[in-house]
């Protein structure tokens, strides 16, 4: 049974994305008292994926709540659907397809169905600890948290601790309470963590690098493709509130430890999607600790 489900996982997705779209599109027609249906409603469709860790609260949610109060506005219906990239990638083969699409930077697949996208909100990485100076930190004392679908490694080899230990997201954190590891490389989402345990600890950003974006884009074709751009629109109106996701933004302001990663600029990023090909050669330099490709590759 279990080699048999992660065959299952990505169609059970598929199936289930289009029983959702199918339900809403048909909730979508106003019904006269007469019994004739009114012209349609228009439907908005928007995929959420989520590739790394955010902070607290979820990206779906997030995106639904201002597609209320967009449709509301605007008076339209949107729809959120929340898939992994593996079954956003089935659903698009088999002609499935939203009208406006969330994805992660790193992302492969979306090249031929998206086009000009742009970034909603993103996170970063950092150092944390919980009694050092950061002036000692090294690949021996160093925990990382492995992430998602996020390249932390090549943060760790752009930070000069190539092999360091990695733990699961939610196993990485402990080690350092634990006094296991002096420092954890992590992201936003650990600083929440700590916070949560109620323990003293110190923040430093990491600028080398990042790749915990969170894009958005109207879909290639897209009939709906006037709605969808001025729900982008209205979506970037209100940056400022990205804080109740726990991420960032260019307007977002925080008064506690998150305030170290505002205002941040980045020596290198990745802040797109990526062709297959050019995801396999960012894992090949990563595998073989080649620093000099990964700049290449970000250039």
């Amino acid at each position: 049974m279990r080699k048999i489900l992660p065959i299952l996982k990505p169609v059970i997705c598929l199936i289930a994305c289009i029983v959702i779209c199918t339900v809403f599109a048909c909730t979508a027609f106003r019904i006269k008292e007469n019994g004739k249906a009114d012209e349609a409603e228009t439907v908005l469709r928007i995929w959420q994926i989520d590739g790394f860790e955010g902070g607290r609260g979820s990206r779906a949610d997030y995106l639904q709540k201002a597609g209320n109060e967009y449709g509301e506005k605007y008076g339209c219906y949107v729809t959120v659907t929340s898939l992994s990239s593996e079954a956003a990638r089935l659903n698009l083969a088999h002609g499935n397809k939203p009208d406006i699409i969330s994805y992660p930077a790193g992302m492969y697949g979306l090249e031929n169905y998206v086009t000009d996208g742009q970034v909603w909100c993103n996170g970063a990485y950092c150092f944390l600890t919980l009694n050092g100076d950061f002036s000692d930190v090294s690949a021996g004392n160093t925990v990382m948290n492995g992430g998602k679908e996020n390249f932390v490694k090549a943060v760790s080899i752009l930070c000069g601790i190539g092999g360091c230990k990695e733990e699961k997201p939610t196993g990485a954190y402990l080690k350092l309470i634990d006094g296991q590891y002096k420092y954890l490389l992590g992201t936003q989402r650990d600083v929440y963590r700590l916070k949560t345990r109620g323990v003293s600890f110190s923040v430093k950003p990491v600028t080398e690098y990042n790749d915990l974006y969170q894009n958005i884009a109207v879909m290639t074709v897209c009939p709906n493709k006037d709605t969808a751009i001025e729900y982008i629109s209205f979506l970037s109106d209100k940056s400022e509130n990205i804080t109740a996701l726990g991420l960032l933004s260019g307007r977002t302001v925080y008064d506690d430890e998150m305030k170290a990663f505002d205002g941040l600029n980045f020596e290198t990023k990745l802040d797109g999607a990526v062709s297959a090909e050019i995801r396999k050669q960012f894992e090949d330099a990563i595998k073989s600790g080649d620093i000099n490709m990964l700049k290449s590759l970000l250039k």
